[in-house]
């Protein structure tokens, strides 16, 4: 079965987003925390980190836009994706409510983790839902 042109958006923009993310906190971890001012530059312990959260992102990102092209991928990638997206909004809801209100780009980056999170769970529970239909219906 095909993916449907909804799942192939969310996963392009989704990876997409990732990859980018991801890409560009590996490159330049001091920049990019820096633009939502937290100053890692004196810290090599605290870069470090960062950078491999990067990688991290960069590779799931590459994961989820591959499966655009790769369509035994979107099981994973799909599920992947929602669930990075979900834990970053729900670890940063929860850094809300215990240690108080980040600055502006962080919470906006809050939303969008939530909405791209669930998002990509109705669509994996959508497509998931189809495919096994089309399953029973070849085999039965």
């Amino acid at each position: 079965m095909k993916n449907s042109k909804a799942l192939k958006i969310y996963l392009l923009v989704a990876g997409a987003l990732l990859a980018f993310i991801g890409g560009s906190t590996l490159a330049m971890p001091v920049a990019m925390k820096a633009g939502v001012g937290i100053d890692i530059a004196g810290s090599v312990s605290v870069i470090n980190d960062t950078r491999a959260f990067g990688a991290q992102l960069l590779a799931f990102g590459l994961l989820t836009v591959s499966a655009v092209f790769v369509n035994r991928l979107s099981y994973t990638a799909t599920l992947v994706s929602s669930l990075i997206f979900l834990s970053l909004g729900i670890g940063r809801a929860l850094s809300l409510t215990l240690d108080g209100m980040p600055v502006d780009g962080l919470v906006k980056a809050t939303v969008l983790e939530f909405v791209l999170g669930l998002i990509g769970l109705v669509l994996f529970r959508i497509e998931h839902m189809a495919k096994r239909k089309e399953s029973r219906v070849l085999l039965g």
